[in-house]
């Protein structure tokens, strides 16, 4: 495995380097286009599901993003300083994902993700991740939402997000404040982590369906 990755680390750095290159000279274009992308995504998702939440089920949604700006930001734990996190509140978003369906879980990802950027970042914030925290709700509320919870379904689902969104769209965005000289093993450190942690996330995924339809019968009374 280690061999491999040494083998890969040319090729990476290499087109890694061509990324930086690229986010150097249009930084400001690239931020442009995410803000385009979040609106654009915000605006399809409101307008596909319309339908009016009760004050009970609106109350949730707040406990949720509250739960997981607490699991994101307080509560996680860091095996390998910038390269091993492993972070529960991924938790929070896939739980609204399968009680309340698109548009209100990439609301509550994206309120949560800058809510939690505002009081616990320390100048690191960029809206890339929060297109992430968008994506993640996305994938969770897409694959969850009144869906048989079978475990194809939920490996999918939580490799989706791993690689999309944790492994490559993080590591684009992490581009900001690595080096050149450092990019290629940053981000390969990161690339190489994600399979440990996928099993993980996977399990705690697997956990939660369970617990669907006594949180739906709650909603309900």
């Amino acid at each position: 495995y280690i061999r491999i990755f040494e083998g890969v680390l040319p090729v990476l750095d290499t087109v890694l380097h061509a990324i930086l290159d690229f986010v150097g000279a249009h930084s400001a274009l690239l931020t442009v286009l995410i803000l385009i992308a979040l609106g654009v995504g915000m605006v399809l998702c409101l307008t596909v599901q319309k339908r009016r939440f009760t004050v009970r089920e609106i109350a949730v949604m707040g406990m949720l993003a509250a739960l997981n700006i607490v699991l994101a930001e307080v509560c996680k734990i860091t095996i390998i300083p910038n390269a091993l996190v492993l972070s529960f509140g991924f938790l929070p978003i896939a739980v609204c994902g399968m009680l309340f369906g698109v548009a209100p879980t990439v609301t509550v990802a994206v309120v949560a993700d800058i809510l939690g950027a505002l009081l616990f970042s320390s100048g690191s914030f960029y809206f890339g991740y929060t297109l992430t925290a968008f994506l993640v709700g996305l994938f969770y509320a897409l694959f969850l939402h009144k869906k048989d919870l079978s475990l194809a379904r939920c490996a999918l689902c939580q490799l989706l997000v791993s690689i999309v969104c944790y492994a490559l769209l993080n590591s684009i965005w992490a581009l900001n404040w690595v080096t050149k000289t450092a990019a290629a093993e940053y981000i390969g450190t990161r690339l190489i982590m994600q399979p440990i942690l996928y099993p993980v996330y996977l399990l705690f995924l697997l956990l939660l369906r369970k617990y669907r339809k006594p949180l739906e019968g709650a909603l309900r009374k």
